[in-house]
């Protein structure tokens, strides 16, 4: 009954001569498979016609049938999608690419909660707290966003749907080996409690032995790479009907990792030389409800609140000269940073102010002190531990007046914290709040037009707002043209505006001035006067849906203009981050969809992107040419086959990363062991055209990852009861 409602509710206002609402029980969050209808862009049950957005939808029959083992893989199959593998455990992965570094423009949700992290403005991807068994499709809305999601959304939102419980009765095991030292297994169990709550649990293991080789192009021996990764997944989902109007959305996720790092020698952390490699260990605990009440066939409102708690541990032993944890060296430091580099080089500095030349003098004096010790060498412990909560509260109110206009409305709430000695000094946090409203309104059965807006105020950068006006005009029932205009922004994470970044080395081998433990000299403090980023965007598109044939097409052409960019690689010895970068991104991108019948299934994505920007770093992950094709077929004896290509053109020689392709073939069968069980083997051959891969990390600086060979090979065995 429920079902049948909030269908109705949703699919209210929506043309009928579209075939999306010709089953009104369709469920969006439960078990429809109807990828001509999407809830993302603009928090409305819409079709593809009428959403105020270009969306690619990759549902679980795409990720089974197309040997896709991750999430952060199975966005290859996103027009525009940049996505690099740094190392073994370490994605980068943005929309029209942009800064390798600082890929902190898209927004990342599960199931409508963000695994965004504001503290560094960071998805990480090899922990995303859920099992890829588990999610039942993925949209990726491929413009701004923030009008619906809050100002981290600026460039995208790619929304993980997860199967309801409901739909995940009985015991899967799922069991994946192959190249790379791959060893994945996950197992589920889903039942019922009573006759009103279904649930499911999901224990999933991942690991793999990352790249072969790594070295940066300034060194022509490569280092042997030490970049594996291990995580432990436990995710547990409920789904209670309170009454045939309410409902409640219980998830609960554990993840717990290990990611090797490899030694870096002198690097940005002033440590000299690395004596162990900081590799890390990752503990995330979450947990929401979602609280949804039908009060009427026109109204419903919702109420969710979701916490995580997020911890790192990073510790090495490191070696470095004593006259580096001189206090009155780091003082000289946060005074004048170039007079210090002019003691390390041995000079005596001048040139600035009497302050900056009484601070050297007592610099330079500890130094004598010390005498022949100053350039010693003395070995400790330090770290780059750290720990962020997040609270956040929304209540949403979704209103249908009548078939011509609706609206989404509601308010939110979110804290954040952050605790570490190294980046913030101790800890830090910001409250934000929010209020957001989308209304669809039809004046005419050829027109759907969507208004927008989005106003968030935060305590350390202020207020902003994000704005989207689009006009949908059906020319028939299969063709319609898309008209958007959209503005959003990305607020500053608490690092940028926050930060206090310094180095405590314990227990020193050789203590300094009789003491064992020092801060390095130097450090890093933000000024804190950062604004947010802007965006402003626009789109013409034309989506054409031909059911009768199985054939969807959508192609868009843009125009971004991105301003207030802040694109410095943020390091201890020269943190400066600045408003004072932009791009302009224009292009065009097209992504097909056919499946004439069951047996065949064809997705084609292609993204034409040219990028114009006054900050290099900007180009670091970008590829002016990209796409993918994947077909599926399903044979009369039962087998399955299925062959994938994966591209991307290399960016400008001496400004970003090297070219990309990667093909995939996939053969599975499914038998029938007895009546309600099956067991589905499937083989994947992988081949890459060069298993070598070049990324700039910073300005002229660039890192090389190797695999041994271009081919991998991979098992996997599912088993349903």
């Amino acid at each position: 009954m429920l079902k049948t409602q909030l269908a109705a509710l949703f699919c209210s206002g929506v043309l009928l001569a579209l075939p999306v609402c010709a089953n009104p029980t369709a469920d969006i969050s439960g078990n429809d498979d109807d990828l001509s209808v999407v809830l993302t862009p603009a928090r409305l049950k819409q079709a593809l016609a009428d959403v105020p957005a270009s969306v690619t939808v990759i549902s679980a029959e795409m990720l089974l049938n197309f040997g896709i083992r991750s999430i952060p893989e199975s966005l290859r199959l996103v027009p525009g999608m940049a996505v690099f593998q740094v190392s073994g455990g370490d994605y980068r992965i943005s929309y029209h690419g942009t800064n390798i570094n600082t890929p902190h423009r898209m927004n990342v949700l599960i199931d409508g909660v963000s695994v965004y992290r504001a503290s560094f403005a960071q998805v990480d991807w090899n922990n995303l707290p859920i099992a890829i068994e588990d999610v039942q499709r993925i949209e990726v809305t491929r413009s701004s966003d923030s009008v619906a999601y809050g100002p981290n959304s600026m460039l995208a939102t790619i929304n993980i749907i997860s199967k309801h419980p409901g739909d995940t009765q009985g015991i899967t095991f799922s069991g994946t080996g192959g190249s790379r030292a791959t060893n994945n297994g996950i197992v589920r169990y889903g039942s019922e409690l009573g006759t009103a709550t279904s649930y499911r649990v999901t224990v999933d293991h991942q690991e793999n032995s990352g790249f072969n080789s790594t070295g940066l192009l300034t060194n022509p021996a490569n280092i042997l790479s030490h970049d594996a990764s291990h995580n432990d997944k436990f995710n547990f989902r409920s789904i209670t009907d309170i009454s045939s109007q309410q409902s409640l959305d219980i998830q609960m996720a554990l993840v717990k990792s290990s990611q090797q790092v490899g030694k870096t020698g002198s690097s940005q952390q002033g440590i000299v030389t690395q004596i162990t490699h900081p590799d890390y260990q990752q503990s995330e605990y979450d947990v929401s409800a979602l609280w949804k009440n039908n009060l009427s066939d026109n109204h419903s409102i919702q109420m969710q609140v979701a916490v995580s708690t997020h911890n790192k541990t990073q510790n090495w032993n490191g070696c470095l000269q004593e006259l580096t944890l001189l206090p009155q060296l780091r003082a000289m430091w946060e005074a004048n940073p170039d007079y210090v580099f002019e003691i390390f080089s041995g000079k005596i500095p001048s040139g600035g102010s009497a302050k900056d030349n009484a601070l050297a003098q007592k610099a330079l004096s500890a130094i004598a002190r010390l005498g022949s010790a100053a350039l010693a060498t003395t070995c400790g412990n330090t770290n780059e531990n750290y720990s962020e909560k997040r609270l956040d509260l929304e209540i949403q109110d979704t209103y249908v007046l009548n078939n011509q206009f609706r609206t989404v409305s509601g308010i939110g709430f979110r804290r954040d914290l952050a605790n570490s000695q190294t980046y913030f000094g101790g800890s830090t946090g910001n409250t934000t709040g929010r209020i957001f409203a989308n209304a669809e309104y039809k004046p005419l059965s050829a027109i759907s037009m969507n208004l927008g807006g989005y106003f968030e105020s935060d305590q350390i950068t202020g207020s902003s707002f994000s704005s989207r006006l689009g006009m949908n005009t059906h020319l028939n029932d299969n063709n319609t043209l898309r008209f958007i205009v959209s503005s959003a922004n990305r607020m500053p994470s608490l690092f940028e505006q926050r930060a206090k970044w310094s180095y405590l080395v314990t227990n020193l081998s050789n203590p300094v001035n009789g003491l064992t433990q020092g801060t390095f000299a130097q450090t890093a403090i933000a000024s804190r006067h950062l604004q947010a980023e802007r965006i402003v965007s626009h789109e013409i598109g034309w989506h054409g849906n031909y059911p009768e044939t199985g054939l969807a097409v959508d192609t868009k052409l843009f125009s971004d203009h991105l301003s207030n960019l802040i694109s410095e690689q943020l390091q201890l010895n020269d943190f400066s981050p600045t408003n004072n970068n932009s791009s302009t991104l224009k292009g065009i991108e097209t992504q097909l969809d056919y499946s004439p019948n069951e047996t065949w299934m064809i997705h084609f994505g292609y993204s034409y992107l040219l990028n114009s920007t006054t900050a290099p770093m900007e180009k670091s992950l970008y590829s002016r040419n990209s796409g993918s094709l994947a077909i599926t077929h399903l044979l009369d004896n039962g087998w399955r086959i299925g062959l994938a290509a994966y591209a991307s053109q290399a960016a400008p020689q001496g400004t970003g990363q090297s070219a990309f392709s990667k093909q995939d073939l996939v053969i599975s069968k499914s038998y029938r062991l007895h009546k309600n069980s099956t067991i589905t083997p499937t083989f994947t051959a992988t081949h890459l055209s060069d298993p070598t891969a070049t990324f700039m990390y910073n300005v002229g600086k660039f890192s090389q990852n190797n695999l041994s060979n271009s081919m991998q090979y991979y098992l996997s065995v599912k088993v349903t009861y």
